[in-house]
């Protein structure tokens, strides 16, 4: 799942920058991480069954859109173990 490695070869060029500065710009987004992320943030607010990760997925893509960054969204495979390991 995923590269091994990775995150040691980019940790040098790795950096946080604002997302204003990708206008125009073609990004690849990890929607598996987004959709990780929500879910888990709103397990506990949210009703059982509920869709409410839905309206913060929205939310995200709209912003991208907003700043006029083209998003290509990648599913790269099934759920890590670290991720199962947690739910």
């Amino acid at each position: 799942m995923g590269v091994h490695g990775l995150w040691k070869l980019i940790d040098k060029a790795g950096r946080p920058i604002p997302v204003e500065t990708l206008e125009n710009k073609v990004l690849a987004v990890d929607v598996s991480i987004w959709l990780y992320q929500l879910v888990r943030g709103f397990d506990s607010s949210a009703r059982p069954g509920g869709s409410a990760f839905l309206l913060g997925l929205f939310h995200r893509i709209c912003k991208l859109l907003f700043y006029r960054i083209k998003p290509v969204f990648v599913f790269d495979g099934g759920v890590p173990s670290l991720k199962k390991k947690q739910s």
